[in-house]
């Protein structure tokens, strides 16, 4: 059971039900139940859910992963790749232990030097990809600070500008608009940077309603957002 006082609780038959959901809802959301469901590789063709990619076509294979349980994702991906993971780069909260890919823990809720270092050193190493390159990329809530490379701002006015919308009420896809006009990786900016490469997005939502933009301040995908939206946010 992963709900470690399960007995202890256990007093009644309804709490018995109770628990048994919660447990089952727990066992759903694990790392290598999701992976084992929507990831999997026979004869050089890898299907994530509906659809399937001939990894005939690519003469490299790297992983990116950042956010909260980006590690225990990747580390089954790893496992699942084998020899044709060519190289990748993880930023979790958490250690873990890997054979291709190197793993930083970094900071949250707030952006940290140590975010930053993995992020530059994480471009530099992707930042000379071709067509013939895949790159995944696992996402998870917690990725806007931990994967984080500032625009025109520096560590310490990020960090302020982060404390402050962290206590101004505002909601996470309010956060996320601002967050994403003074980033270079957020609200697409990653994808700029890994092009021409493939890229596959596989993305854990912490947001209500999973939109795809919002979580992690989208690094994958398309901004619609304008800075003048975000000036007002921050007004």
């Amino acid at each position: 059971m992963l709900i470690k006082n399960f007995d202890a609780l256990n007093k009644t038959p309804q709490r018995k039900i109770c628990l048994e959901l919660i447990d089952a809802a727990l066992a759903s959301i694990q790392p290598q139940n999701i992976i084992q469901k929507n990831f999997s590789l026979t004869n050089n063709t890898l299907t994530i859910r509906d659809k399937t990619i001939d990894l005939n076509r690519f003469e490299r294979i790297f992983l990116l992963g950042f956010g909260k349980g980006s590690a225990g994702l990747s580390k089954h991906i790893e496992n699942i790749l084998g020899n044709l993971l060519t190289e990748g780069y993880v930023i979790d909260l958490q250690p873990n232990s890997f054979s291709k890919i190197e793993i930083t823990v970094g900071t949250h809720p707030l952006p940290s030097e140590n975010n930053l270092s993995f992020t530059k050193r994480a471009i530099e190493r992707l930042g000379n990809l071709s067509e013939k390159d895949l790159v995944i990329v696992v996402i998870a809530g917690g990725g806007s600070a931990l994967f984080e490379s500032p625009y025109k701002i520096n560590l310490e006015k990020l960090i302020e500008v982060n404390e402050s919308l962290l206590l101004s009420g505002a909601t996470i896809t309010q956060m996320n608009i601002v967050r994403k006009h003074l980033s270079k990786v957020k609200g697409g900016g990653l994808t700029k940077l890994l092009y021409p490469s493939t890229i596959v997005s596989l993305i854990a939502s912490d947001v209500p309603g999973n939109d795809l933009s919002t979580i992690a301040s989208g690094p994958t995908v398309k901004d619609e957002t304008t800075k003048q939206e975000a000036l007002e946010i921050l007004k």
